[in-house]
C-alpha cells in the first residue's frame, strides 16, 4: 500500500506556479535569517540539521536565492539548513556532485549532529542527488539520516518514465531539456545505473522519504516509480503529488503548502511500511525473540517477517492466521483460525502445525503461560486449550461465549475476553475458570493485555470503551471521545501507559494508567489497523490494507 496523497491546488495557484515561478526565492532573505557562510538559521530554529541540495539541472547554481530556500526549509522544519555548494557540470560531471554532498553529510556529522536528527533535502536536480547519496549511505554502512526529502527528482536518466512523452509540454520542462541535462551530467556514464540513477538502486534500508512532484510534470512518473520501488522494499514513504503543478512548482507561491506539509510530516509521528498486497491482511504482529518484528497475514495464509533494515519475508502456512505470540521455546505461535489448528514457526522459517482435540473449534488468541506451555482460545467452541512444547493438547470447558484475546496476568492465571458472554474469563493453571461479567451491556470485549500496574487491560469494541480489571475481579471503565470507535487490540506501551487500536477511525489511541486518553491519526480513516504491539522503543499495528504502521511513544 504506497502512502499517496493527492493534494487539490487552485487553479489560480497552478497560473501563479507558471507565471510566478521564482516567487518564494525572488524575495530578499529576511532580517531574521542568522547566515553563517552557508548555514541558514530561521527564527526558533534549534537542533538536528537540514542539508539542502539545490537544483539547476546539475550545471546552475543561484547562491541568493538558494538561501532563500534554505531559510524557509529552516523555518519549515525548525532545524539550521546547510546549503550545499556542489561542483557544477559540465566542467565536474557525475560524480563531482555527488561526492560533494556526501562530503557535507560528514562534515555535519562531525560537528556532532546525530544522524537521526538530519533530513536531506533537495528539489529537481538536487532530489536527485538526495535520493543518490541516500542509496550510497546505505551501501557503504554507517548511520543513516532520519529522513529525506526530495520534490520532482530525476530517477531514470535512461528518460524511459511514461510521463516524460504524455506531459510534455504541459511542463516547463520538456523531454529535451531531460536529454541535455543527462548528457551535461553523466558525461558517457551509464545512464540505467544507480546511484546516477536513483531508480535502479537498492532502496532497502532508506529511512523514510517524502516524495513530491507536480501532477503536469514530465519527471511525475519518475517520482511515482522510486516510491512505489521504495515502498516494496519496506520504506516508509509518502508521495505526494499536487494537482496541475508544473516542474519547480515548489520555488512559487503554491510551494508555501509543500513547505508546511514538510513541517507537519516531519512532526508526524506515524510513519507507515508497505508489507504486503493490499489484499493480504496483516492482522496481528509481535516481537520476535530474533530481533525481528512478526506479524500474520490473515488473507495471504501467510507468516510474515520483517528485520530491522525493512526486508520482508514471508512464510507460507495454514489458512487464516491470526493471532501470534512468542512461545517459551524460542519460537512463534500461532492460530490458524481457518485450519482450526495451533501453529509454530521457528526464526529459521520451519513451521509445524496441532489439531485441538475439539473440530472446528476456531482457535483465535494465543499466550504463553507461567508453566512453560502455549494457550489458545478456541472461539467457536466455547473452549480453552493449552498445548505443551511436545504437541500435547488439553481442553477446558470456557465460562462463557466467544473466548477471544489472551494474555499471562500477573497472578499465575490466563485471562481472556468473552466476545459474546460480555465478560472477562480467568484461568488457572489446573483448568478452573471465572467469569467476571462486565458493566456496559453490548461490550463486546476483543483485546486484552497485561498493564504496567498490575492489572489486565481490554478494549470494548461493542462499547467504545477501554476497560480495566484487577486480579480480584474489579472492573473500571474508560469511554472513548469517539463511541464509534470500535477499539480492537491493545497492548502494554514502553512508556507505561496502554496503546490500542482504533478500527472504526483509523486512529492509534493510548490511555494511561489514571485513564487519560489520547489518538494518533494514521493516514487514513480506512487503513483497518487491528493488532498493536511494542517493538524496537516504538508501537507497531498493522494495518489490514497491506501495511504496518510505527508510531514513535513520546518520552
Amino acid at each position: 500500500m504506497l502512502n499517496v496523497i493527492a493534494v487539490p491546488m487552485a487553479p489560480e495557484a497552478a497560473r501563479a506556479a507558471r507565471d510566478r515561478p521564482d516567487a518564494l526565492i525572488a524575495a530578499p532573505l529576511p532580517d531574521d535569517a542568522e547566515v553563517r557562510g552557508d548555514w541558514v538559521r530561521a527564527p526558533g530554529a534549534r537542533g538536528g540539521a537540514v542539508i539542502y541540495v539545490h537544483g539547476g539541472g546539475f550545471a546552475h547554481t543561484m547562491p541568493e536565492a538558494e538561501r532563500v530556500m534554505a531559510y524557509r526549509l529552516s523555518k519549515a522544519t525548525g532545524r539550521p539548513a546547510l546549503r550545499v555548494d556542489y561542483r557544477l557540470a559540465p566542467e565536474h560531471p557525475y560524480p563531482a556532485a555527488l561526492e560533494d554532498v556526501l562530503a557535507a553529510w560528514r562534515g555535519v556529522l562531525n560537528e556532532g549532529v546525530p544522524a537521526a536528527e538530519v533530513v536531506l533535502a533537495g528539489e529537481s536536480a538536487g532530489a536527485t542527488l538526495v535520493l543518490s547519496a541516500l542509496l550510497e549511505i546505505q551501501r557503504t554502512g554507517g548511520p543513516r539520516p532520519g529522513a529525506a526529502i526530495a520534490v520532482s527528482p530525476i530517477t531514470d536518466f535512461a528518460l524511459t518514465g511514461a510521463s516524460i512523452a504524455a506531459n510534455d509540454g504541459k511542463d516547463v520542462l520538456s523531454r529535451a531539456a531531460l536529454g541535455s541535462i543527462s548528457a551535461q551530467y553523466l558525461a558517457g556514464e551509464p545512464a540505467d545505473r544507480a546511484p546516477q540513477s536513483p531508480l535502479y538502486g537498492d532502496p532497502r534500508g532508506l529511512p523514510p522519504l517524502l516524495i513530491a512532484v507536480g501532477a503536469d510534470e514530465v519527471l511525475l512518473d519518475d517520482a511515482r516509480r522510486f516510491a512505489e520501488a521504495a515502498g516494496a522494499a519496506g520504506v516508509s514513504v509518502r508521495l505526494e503529488e499536487y494537482a496541475g503543478m508544473p516542474h519547480a512548482f515548489h520555488l512559487s507561491e503554491p510551494g508555501e503548502v509543500l513547505l508546511d506539509r514538510i513541517g507537519r510530516w516531519l512532526a508526524d509521528p506515524v510513519r507507515v511500511f508497505t508489507v504486503s498486497d493490499p489484499d493480504a491482511g496483516p492482522y496481528a504482529l509481535t516481537d520476535g525473540p530474533d530481533g525481528a518484528l512478526w506479524f500474520t497475514l490473515v488473507h495471504q495464509g501467510a507468516i510474515g517477517r520483517r528485520d530491522a533494515d525493512g526486508r520482508i519475508t514471508v512464510h507460507s502456512v495454514g489458512a487464516k492466521p491470526t493471532m501470534i505470540a512468542q512461545g517459551p521455546d524460542g519460537a512463534l505461535w500461532f492460530s490458524e483460525y481457518g485450519t482450526h489448528r495451533i501453529g509454530r514457526i521457528a526464526v529459521d522459517g520451519t513451521t509445524s502445525s496441532f489439531v485441538p482435540p475439539t473440530a472446528d473449534g476456531g482457535p483465535y488468541g494465543i499466550a504463553a503461560g507461567p508453566d512453560g506451555a502455549i494457550w489458545f482460545t478456541l472461539s467457536a467452541a466455547d473452549r480453552i486449550g493449552r498445548i505443551t512444547m511436545d504437541g500435547d493438547i488439553t481442553e477446558y470447558a470456557a465460562p462463557g461465549a466467544f473466548p477471544s484475546a489472551m494474555a499471562a496476568g500477573p497472578d499465575g492465571a490466563l485471562w481472556f475476553t468473552l466476545n459474546q458472554g460480555n465478560a472477562i474469563g480467568r484461568i488457572t493453571m489446573d483448568g478452573r475458570t471465572t467469569a467476571h461479567p462486565l458493566p456496559t451491556e453490548g461490550a463486546a470485549p476483543v483485546g486484552l493485555a497485561q498493564g504496567p500496574d498490575g492489572a489486565l487491560w481490554f478494549t470494548e469494541i461493542g462499547a467504545g470503551k477501554i476497560g480495566r480489571i484487577a486480579v480480584d475481579g474489579t472492573v473500571t471503565e474508560y469511554p472513548l471521545p469517539d463511541r464509534q470507535a470500535r477499539p480492537h487490540a491493545i497492548t502494554s506501551g514502553p512508556d507505561g501507559a496502554l496503546w490500542f487500536t482504533e478500527w472504526g477511525r483509523g486512529e492509534v489511541g493510548r490511555i494511561t494508567t489514571d485513564g487519560r486518553i489520547t489518538a494518533y491519526d494514521l493516514p487514513r480513516a480506512d487503513c483497518e489497523p487491528h493488532g498493536i504491539a511494542a517493538h524496537d522503543g516504538a508501537l507497531w499495528c498493522a494495518l489490514e490494507t497491506g501495511a504496518l504502521a510505527r508510531i514513535d511513544v513520546p518520552r
